[in-house]
C-alpha cells in the first residue's frame, strides 16, 4: 500500500470519526453539510461497486459448478469431447475469476475469513514436476507418490512444503491435470481407468491415471468450496467501509498485475518456477479488464471512484495504479 494510501485511508478514518462524534445540531451548520456530501460520495461510490460487481458474480456462480460438472462428466466417461468440455469450462471460470478479482479481493478485505480461500484458489508460478510426471521427469510429482494421500487434508500440507512453488491445489494445478504441457499435451487416456493388476503388480489405486483421476476430483471440489462464499450474496456493507477496502483491493490487484507481468518468460516447465502462457494471458488480459473499469473516468465505476478521491484530495490514478501507466500484455495483443 502506498503512502498517498496510507494517508488516505487516514484520512478517511478521522473524517468518519468526527462525523460519529458530531452532535445533533437545531439548525443546519456548514459542517454538517460537508459530512452529507462525504456521505452521497461513500454511496455513490458503494452503488458503483455493487453495479460493477453483479454480471461477474453472476458468471461466477454458473461458471464455477459448470466446471465441476465438466470434470465429474469427465471422469464418469474420459474421451476426447469431454476432456475438452472441462477444457473448456476451466477457460470460461477462470476468465470470469480474473475479471472479478478486484471484487472477490474487495470481499475479503471486509471478511478476513474469506482471504484463505481466495488466496488458494489461483497459486502461481509452480513446478509442474511436483505435481506430475514430466517429459524428462516421467515418474515425478505427487501422481506416482503413492505414499501421498490424495484427500483435500493431504494435499494441502503438500503445498510450500520446502518452496512456494510446490503448488498443489487451484487454477493452474487444475490446468496442468487437464491440459498438460507444452509439447506434452494431456490426453483422455492419461484419466481412463485401466484393468486391475494381477497382486505383484502395483495395485490398481497406485496407477498413474487413477490417482490423476482421484487428485482432480479432490481439488476441482475445492475450488468449488473456496469460490462459494467469496460469490455468494453478503450482508449489505456500510459505506463507509467499502471505500477503504476497496482502494485496499485495488492496490492488491496492481500488485498481482505486476507479478504477472514479472512472469513473462515462465513459460518453460523445464525452468522451475512455472505459469502457461495460457494462463498468464488470460489473467492478464481479465485484470487489464477489471483496472480499467476503475480507471476510466467515462464508466460508471470510474467516474464514482474519482469523484471520491476528489473529495478526499487523492488522485485517482496515483491510488489505483500506483502512477505507472496500465499494464499492456503483449501477448494478449
Amino acid at each position: 500500500m502506498t503512502y498517498r494510501l496510507i494517508c488516505l485511508l487516514a484520512l478517511t478514518s478521522t473524517v468518519l470519526v468526527g462525523c460519529e462524534r458530531e452532535p445533533a445540531a437545531p439548525t443546519p451548520e456548514p459542517v454538517q453539510e460537508s459530512t452529507t456530501v462525504i456521505g452521497a460520495e461513500h454511496h455513490a461510490l458503494a452503488r458503483a461497486f455493487e453495479d460493477e460487481a453483479a454480471p461477474w458474480l453472476r458468471k461466477l456462480v454458473v461458471a464455477a459448478p459448470g466446471f465441476r460438472e465438466a470434470v465429474r462428466a469427465l471422469l464418469r466417461q474420459p474421451d476426447d469431447n469431454s476432456l475438452d468440455a472441462a477444457r473448456n469450462a476451466w477457460t470460461l471460470l477462470y476468465e470470469s475469476y480474473n475479471r472479478a478479482w478486484p471484487i472477490l479481493a474487495t470481499r475479503s478485505v471486509l471478511d478476513p475469513t474469506l482471504t484463505t480461500h481466495l488466496e488458494r484458489t489461483d497459486i502461481w508460478p509452480l513446478m509442474p514436476g511436483y505435481v506430475d510426471a514430466m517429459p524428462q521427469w516421467p515418474e515425478s510429482g505427487i501422481i506416482y507418490d503413492a505414499t501421498v494421500d490424495l484427500d483435500i487434508d493431504s494435499l494441502l500440507a503438500q503445498q510450500d512444503m520446502t518452496d512456494p512453488a510446490e503448488v498443489t491445489v487451484g487454477f493452474q494445478v487444475l490446468e496442468l491435470l487437464l491440459f498438460g504441457l507444452p509439447g506434452a499435451p494431456r490426453d483422455a487416456l492419461d484419466l481412463t481407468l485401466t484393468e486391475p493388476l494381477p497382486d505383484h503388480q502395483q495395485p490398481e489405486g497406485e496407477q498413474p491415471q487413477h490417482r490423476r483421476r482421484d487428485y482432480l476430483d479432490a481439488i476441482s471440489a475445492l475450488l468449488l468450496e473456496d469460490l462459494n462464499p467469496l460469490m455468494r450474496p453478503q450482508t449489505p456493507v456500510p459505506a463507509g467501509e467499502l471505500a477503504p477496502a476497496l482502494l485496499e483491493a485495488l492496490s492488491l490487484s496492481r500488485a498481482r498485475q505486476n507479478q504477472l507481468d514479472a512472469l513473462t518468460d515462465a513459460d518453460d516447465p523445464d525452468g522451475g518456477e512455472y505459469l502457461s502462457q495460457r494462463s498468464r494471458t488470460m489473467a492478464m488480459q481479465g485484470m487489464n479488464e477489471a483496472m480499467a473499469a476503475w480507471s476510466d473516468g467515462d464508466s460508471e465505476a470510474g467516474k464514482a471512484l474519482a469523484d471520491y478521491l476528489l473529495l478526499q484530495g487523492t488522485d485517482q490514478t496515483s491510488t489505483a495504479q500506483d502512477d505507472e501507466p496500465p499494464l499492456q500484455d503483449d501477448a494478449a495483443g
